[in-house]
């Protein structure tokens, strides 16, 4: 079902001491002049994530790139967990997929990037899905969040409306960046999680999305990746 074939060595996820959450739940809102994201599932586990009015304009750009990057391997992807899931509904499904990714190599990947790297915010595209590096002070430890593109697309209009709203926040701010980012975590850590859940698609409205959203892929060209933007992971495992 892809355009393209990779490669995805399977081991643990993560790198030591480095939390791992595979997104299923993406709650979008501004704080302070930030951008904020609060992401996880049901079970309580949960990533709080403020980014400053200063990084927007360019992690919106990289997070496209990386959508579209991603969407590459995703529909392989989605093809070969559905398959082997143990049951066809969709929490046998999103369990299947979230298994799937947490034993994927994201720890050989994390390890590629290069040392001046080490304070930005890398999105990497990997397994059909993006990872979104994250430390202090955007967090409140090392975290990697596991993205769905597809989430992402559909939630697209919510981020740049907030990303629209936290810029204009900043700029009648008399508060430091920096006091603003641990201000905006500190109003998400005393929200309730998980949040009052949204109305969500049928089944039916949920395929349909979804065989939509593959055939805008199947007409679109070839996303090709900048050499730049291109990790050295060495030589494939099988």
């Amino acid at each position: 079902m892809s355009k393209r074939k990779k490669t995805s060595p399977r081991s643990r996820a993560g790198a030591a001491g480095r939390r791992t959450v595979v997104v299923s739940m993406l709650e979008i809102g501004s704080s302070h002049g930030n951008l904020t994201l609060r992401a996880g599932h049901g079970t309580g586990q949960l990533l709080c994530i403020a980014l400053p009015a200063a990084v927007l304009s360019s992690f919106v750009t990289n997070l496209e790139q990386a959508r579209l990057d991603a969407e590459e391997e995703y529909w392989s992807v989605i093809h070969h967990v559905v398959s082997t899931a143990s049951g066809n509904n969709p929490v046998d499904v999103s369990r299947a997929m979230e298994r799937w990714l947490l034993a994927q190599n994201w720890s050989k990947v994390l390890g590629a990037v290069p040392d001046d790297h080490a304070h930005s915010l890398p999105l990497l595209s990997y397994a059909g899905h993006i990872g979104f590096r994250l430390a202090p002070p955007y967090t409140t430890g090392r975290v990697l969040a596991i993205f769905d593109p597809q989430q992402l697309h559909r939630l697209q209009p919510a981020l740049l409306h907030h990303c629209a709203a936290a810029q204009h926040q900043a700029a009648s701010s008399p508060v430091h960046p920096r006091d603003a980012v641990a201000l905006a975590l500190r109003h998400l850590s005393r929200q309730a999680w998980p949040p009052a859940p949204p109305s969500e698609p049928s089944s039916e409205e949920a395929v349909r999305y979804m065989q939509a959203r593959y055939e805008v892929f199947q007409r679109r060209s070839l996303y090709i990746r900048a050499d730049e933007n291109t990790l050295d992971l060495g030589p494939a495992v099988s």
